[in-house]
């Protein structure tokens, strides 16, 4: 089958969609009149189906589930659980006849293309399981589920770019989703990789298969390696400030500071008020006790960066070394406005703690260390390369 190696953790994810639905059947079939008009026994088996499926007793729910079909064939509700304690114990073929019932009977019954789309899946019929899915989607355009099998089944079906659509739309939808997440980077992934096969093909010494290879040791965390795919870039594109700007990064990395300014500078040469490098140089300057030269290029990238907050705190840190305590006040707090990394967050309340004693504010520094303090209990997100 194919896709075999995406399997793992569709498991959870599964259990995730039919715990979300079952959840809210449950409580719909204990709801007295909701299924009004169907037969009292057909209703007290559903209601007994969807008490066993909420225990984990799945043979005692399909037993009941059949029990309400017997009674009320019509019943959509009954085809569709029955459809749900199926996929539950593995028997897709016959889960996926269910929901098509269920689907027949009411066409618009919640959930049923999505969980007839998970059926086809596992059944291997993906063709049918992406139709399924867009049906729901074209009755719900904001189920994460949905959109997230959407990308699972292009995956499996090998298109992985096909999947990067509706897997970056779920994760616009749940941002903090791990399971989403994860299928969303493999998808990434894998259209990445083959653009750089397909790259190195075409041109195997192409300065931009260096950049991708650079690019991805530098994802690995592997510097070393990833300058010297930028400096191979470099030979063959020497006027590229991007290269240089992202060797300078490696640079810095390992803590190689003179070769990063080199490359900055260098990139400023090419990319003149470009407002990245100006901060990294006066970033730099700043952290190596050059601060009067650090806070003249952070004066000059401040007002261009698309997220200026840790300009704002390394230009607050190099008035603080220049004794410009007031001013360094006004950069520092201003740092804090947006939505910072920890790292930034830390160093602002520690300088501002210091700061606002020197100046004679305690109530402003009491409220600094507390801030400061809570970074002891939870230190997750102070790296460096968080800013």
């Amino acid at each position: 089958m194919k896709g075999r190696h995406f399997q793992s953790g569709l498991g959870r994810f599964f259990c995730r969609c039919c715990a979300g639905l079952a959840a809210s059947s449950f409580l719909l079939a204990l709801v007295p009149g909701t299924l009004s008009g169907q037969d009292a026994p057909a209703i007290q088996s559903l209601r007994t189906g969807m008490q066993a499926m909420h225990d984990g007793r799945v043979d005692d729910a399909e037993r009941a589930f059949r029990a309400a079909i017997a009674a009320a064939p019509q019943l959509p509700d009954a085809h569709m659980d029955l459809g749900l304690a199926l996929l539950r114990k593995g028997r897709p073929a016959e889960a996926a006849a269910s929901l098509s019932k269920a689907i027949e009977i009411d066409p618009a019954a919640r959930g049923a293309h999505l969980f007839l789309g998970i059926a086809q899946y596992q059944n291997n019929h993906l063709d049918e399981a992406r139709t399924a899915l867009k049906q729901e989607l074209a009755q719900n355009p904001k189920s994460t589920e949905a959109l997230t099998w959407w990308g699972i089944v292009e995956l499996a079906a090998g298109d992985p770019e096909a999947a990067i659509l509706p897997l970056d739309e779920a994760a616009k939808l749940a941002p903090n989703d791990i399971d989403v997440l994860d299928y969303r980077a493999r998808a990434h992934s894998l259209v990445a990789n083959e653009s750089y096969i397909r790259m190195r093909e075409i041109d195997p010494e192409s300065w931009h298969v260096h950049r991708a290879l650079g690019q991805a040791f530098a994802d690995m965390g592997n510097p070393q390696a990833a300058i010297k795919e930028y400096q191979a870039a470099i030979a063959k594109q020497p006027k590229n400030p991007d290269l240089y700007e992202a060797l300078g990064n490696e640079y810095q990395k390992l803590s190689r500071f003179a070769e990063a300014t080199q490359a900055y500078k260098t990139e400023l040469q090419l990319s003149p008020d470009n407002p990245v490098a100006l901060y990294n140089l006066g970033k730099i300057d700043v952290e190596q006790e050059r601060a009067a030269d650090g806070v003249a290029f952070l004066e000059k990238s401040v007002p261009l960066l698309q997220h200026p907050e840790p300009g704002y705190y390394y230009l607050g840190l190099g008035m603080v070394k220049l004794g410009r305590d007031s001013e360094a006040i006004t950069w520092l707090e201003k740092s804090l406005r947006g939505n910072p990394s920890n790292f930034i967050k830390r160093g602002a309340y520690f300088q501002l703690a210091r700061v606002y004693q020197r100046l004679h504010r305690p109530d402003d520094a009491a409220r600094a260390q507390a801030e400061l303090k809570k970074f002891e209990t939870d230190p997750s997100g102070l790296s460096r390369e968080d800013q």
